[in-house]
């Protein structure tokens, strides 16, 4: 990381003068902060399981191979959030900034954010939408959507009756009518797990239960409420593993 704001070193007959230095601590501060409980317990957690599970044998675990890759600064996630005009659940931004961006998790691991901005979406939409880019349909490389004055789908009040009352009224419509309404889908919605044959995890940044993670299947069944923020979520995973194999052990 490039160190701006070290203006001047001085050395006076009996003292050193460094000036610039409350700069210096401003660059620190907004992109190197201190970790926060859910790092460190999502780090302990993470070299625990590796201890134990060292041949892979949890789902997913050789993949990721219980490792993170390096993490990225306060300041990529903000420039992320105004691309897309969102806000990024709290405990999601300390993973990538504190932990790793990208890396150990459920399933095939935590996608970076690099992953989630321009791969992340490539199955889902080939998968669940009828007009894929061979359409000219690249506002989907631009997801999560945050519609304006629009609920998402995705809230507290979430109900297989709801979304299928939704998706019936979705196939009524017309290729551009649909292209807007289909957006409704996935709101806020950030893909944040691949869990292997078109489903895996999102993560919800928009509404009512911002924060949560939610389980999305193939061909636009209604998705599921886990119930849990993303810290709730990972650090239970980790702890499921590490239980299952002590117990094995």
């Amino acid at each position: 990381m490039e160190i701006l704001g070290l203006d001047m070193i001085k050395k006076e007959p009996d003292t050193i003068n460094i000036t610039g230095l409350d700069k210096i601590r401003q660059v620190f501060h907004n992109d190197l902060p201190r970790m926060s409980p859910f790092a460190t317990e999502l780090i302990r957690l993470v070299n625990r399981a590796r201890e134990l599970d060292t041949e892979y044998r949890q789902f997913g675990a050789e993949q990721h191979r219980y490792e993170f890759n390096p993490v990225i600064p306060l300041s990529k996630v903000r420039d992320f959030e105004k691309r897309h005009q969102i806000r990024l659940p709290q405990g999601y931004v300390d993973f990538l900034t504190q932990v790793g961006n990208g890396g150990a998790g459920p399933d095939y691991g935590i996608y970076s954010l690099e992953q989630a901005e321009f791969e992340g979406y490539y199955d889902h939409k080939n998968s669940f939408c009828h007009y894929t880019e061979t359409k000219n349909q690249s506002d989907y490389y631009n997801l999560p959507y945050s519609i304006e004055n629009k609920m998402p789908m995705v809230n507290s009040q979430l109900s297989d009756e709801r979304w299928n009352k939704w998706y019936t009224e979705l196939n009524r419509l017309e290729e551009n009518e649909y292209n807007e309404k289909y957006k409704q889908a996935y709101n806020g919605l950030l893909q944040i797990i691949n869990s292997g044959c078109c489903t895996g995890y999102m993560l919800v940044c928009h509404g009512d239960i911002s924060g949560e993670v939610v389980f999305f299947r193939h061909e636009l069944e209604c998705p599921e409420l886990v119930g849990q923020s993303f810290e709730e979520f990972v650090l239970s995973h980790f702890k499921g593993v590490i239980s299952k194999f002590e117990k094995n052990n």
